[in-house]
């Protein structure tokens, strides 16, 4: 079972790039009941404090992993950090776990709920379309077919190719953007106005920090986001008519657990805060895009937009 954290220190400052120390143990029937697998895991988190590690691949104190009867739950995780890598163990916290023990579950030969379906994975060429625009991806480039306009007519169909860095993960669209992303980059495809008419489409393109988790999307707006950052792709308006596409970065505190898109808005979220990203509107035209966070008292147990 992989585990992620954000570390910080006493003062809530992040400890970044430092080694740290972790006690974890699975807890039976309640946040302080019978520990049954006690381990330690010696670690290195990144720039942005997130430290990865494996449950049952440390070093353990008492229990066995595979002993576990996950059907005489529920199941709680106790973790322990010294963010200065000893073992004076001042950071702790304990969660229910929810979904892992399942696999488990079914692993040691026992019925246990059946999981939702999961993406498919990339074809060797795949293709998505939005409004104006179609977008034709490989695993190692990316084409937009779109017209331009002039005096409100359509000119010439052209085509605007990007080449991808990365593995390719998959696509997304909005009404009048497309985002590719890949393990490493995301590309956005937009087309800009100028009085009105469409200008020839450009791809913006964002490095992703962390490993890619999912992209969502709403009328507007699309969201890429990590296990360490999420990325807002907007266009806003001068007088009603796009500009140029851009992105919008925040780094997320918490391990992600999801994210919903409504009409307007969009919301990921993780185990400690609701990140959302939201455009304002001035004169009736889109402002630049903007993220808003709020903490979580609690582990979110799901996330419901309007209709």
């Amino acid at each position: 079972m992989s585990f992620q954290a954000v570390v910080r220190d006493a003062a809530d400052m992040l400890v970044t790039n430092g080694d740290v120390t972790l006690r974890m143990s699975i807890l039976q029937g309640s946040a302080n009941g019978t520990a049954v697998f006690v381990e330690t895991h010696s670690a290195t988190t990144n720039a942005n404090g997130l430290v990865t590690v494996e449950l049952g691949g440390g070093t353990v104190v008492s229990g066995s992993v595979g002993s576990i009867d996950w059907g005489s739950g529920p199941y709680f995780l106790r973790t322990e950090t010294d963010p200065l890598g000893g073992s004076n163990y001042s950071i702790s916290g304990a969660s229910e776990l929810l979904s892992v023990p399942y696999a488990l579950h079914a692993a040691n030969n026992m019925p246990g709920p059946a999981g939702p379906q999961g993406p498919p994975g990339v074809a060797g060429c795949d293709m998505v379309r939005s409004g104006n625009m179609v977008v034709v991806y490989t695993p190692t480039h990316a084409y937009g077919f779109n017209q331009s306009e002039s005096s409100g007519s359509l000119n010439t169909g052209n085509w605007k190719v990007t080449t991808l860095s990365g593995n390719v993960i998959g696509a997304v669209a909005s009404e009048n953007t497309i985002v590719v992303y890949t393990s490493t980059h995301a590309y956005g495809l937009y087309q800009s106005q100028m009085s009105g008419s469409l200008n020839t489409a450009n791809w913006a393109v964002t490095t992703l920090d962390g490993n890619v988790i999912d992209a969502v999307s709403n009328m507007n707006q699309i969201a890429v986001y990590t296990s360490s950052h999420a990325y807002g792709f907007y266009q806003s308006e001068s007088s009603q008519s796009l500009n140029s596409g851009n992105w919008k970065v925040t780094t997320l505190d918490g391990v992600p657990m999801g994210a919903v898109p409504s009409r307007q808005q969009i919301v990921v979220y993780t185990t400690t805060h609701a990140y959302g990203f939201y455009q304002s509107q001035s004169s009736q035209s889109l402002n630049i895009g903007n993220w808003s966070v709020t903490t979580l008292d609690g582990t979110p147990a799901g996330a419901l937009p309007t209709r």
